[in-house]
This record gives C-alpha cells, sequence and structure tokens, in this order.
C-alpha cells in the first residue's frame, strides 16, 4: 500500500497490522474485516478496489506458525490456509457486486526481526514463501476469475529478494512501482489510470 499514497488517482486507505488469514474473521482484536467493510461502504459506483493483503502473513506470521507448531503444519499448508480466508473476503466483495482487483505481495527484503518473533525466517526462506504465497494467490484468482495485479517478478532480484531501485524502506515498495501497477491494471482490467 505504501507507494500509492499521494499517487493520484490512487486513494490508499491502511486498515492497521492487517494478516490476510484473519481478514475473513468477524470482531478479530484488529477488526480488519469490519474496517475493510467500512472502507467498502464508502466507495463510489466507477471505483476499483485493489486489495493488498498478505505481506505481513509473509514476512512474519507463516513462517513463526510453522516453528510454533513444531512442524505440524508446513509453510505449504499455512500458505493455501491464509489464501482460503483471503478468498472468503473477496467472495464476499464479488457477492456485493465491487468491481475489484487483487494485487501481488512484494518480494522480501533484507529486514530484521524487528518485533522479535521467536520463530523468524531468513531472507531466503522469506523470499521462498513470499514468492509460493504469490503463485498460489495468482493461481486463485485465476480459478475463481479474478483479477491480479502481478509486478512481482518485475521488482524482484534473481534472488528473490526486492531490487533497491525499488525499495521505499526495508520492507515497503516506493513510488516507481505504481508505474507497474498502472500497466497491470491497464492490461488486465482494460482500464487507462
Amino acid at each position: 500500500m505504501e507507494p500509492f499514497r499521494g499517487s493520484i488517482p490512487f486513494s490508499a486507505h491502511h486498515i492497521g497490522a492487517t494478516t490476510a488469514y484473519n481478514l475473513n474473521k468477524k470482531n478479530s482484536t484488529t477488526k480488519s474485516h469490519e474496517k475493510l467493510f467500512q472502507v467498502i461502504e464508502r466507495i463510489r459506483k466507477n471505483d476499483i478496489v485493489m486489495l493488498c493483503f498478505g505481506e505481513i502473513d509473509c514476512r512474519i506470521h507463516i513462517y513463526y506458525q510453522h516453528k510454533k507448531s513444531n512442524e505440524k503444519y508446513s509453510m505449504e499448508e499455512l500458505i493455501d490456509r491464509t489464501i482460503s480466508n483471503y478468498g472468503e473476503v473477496m467472495a464476499q466483495l464479488k457477492d456485493r457486486g465491487i468491481n475489484f482487483c487483487v494485487y501481488c505481495v512484494s518480494p522480501a527484503t533484507k529486514v530484521e526481526n524487528e518485533y522479535k518473533y521467536p520463530f523468524y525466517g531468513t531472507p531466503e526462506i522469506r523470499s521462498q514463501i513470499n514468492r509460493t504465497f504469490n503463485e498460489k494467490l495468482k493461481l486463485f484468482c485465476e480459478t475463481n476469475g479474478y483479477k491480479f495485479i502481478d509486478i512481482y517478478d518485475e521488482v524482484a532480484a534473481k534472488d528473490g529478494l526486492m531490487l533497491k531501485e525499488y525499495m521505499s524502506d526495508d520492507i515497503h515498495l516506493n513510488r516507481r512501482a505504481v508505474r507497474l501497477v498502472r500497466a497491470e491494471i491497464r492490461d488486465k482490467m482494460g482500464i487507462e489510470i
């Protein structure tokens, strides 16, 4: 979401430290489901909603839950569950007739374990999580007829980590990525923005 703040015609709505995994849950501690649908209630008829969730899941929670379970749950299984939960929200938007697309998760970076989780993947592990998450999310969207905005390969180096020229900080893409997103929206949705 970071590169879209102040990038016309985008209107970025940050709804807190939200995970794709919990986005479908009403009355969660972050109230992310309610916050998202409060934003949805305010959109205009011709607006397009671009969902940007999954970064926190990939950076922190998938590996953490994998290790916390003593590897009972594979990272792939946790990715699948996260996308399934996220998909429930996509289905709710479709049922409401909302014109939306799903934005890919950005590549991993070398950011350290800033929140001091007891289990935190190396950049290489997080890079693989992000790549796998995006591949599965793309397939999920294609299977369900949802538009998937994918700039991942254009902003990732060969090692899967975010290219420096696209970094705004230790985690987020900078505004250079917006041009790539605009091109994807034009190609996937036939809309010039």
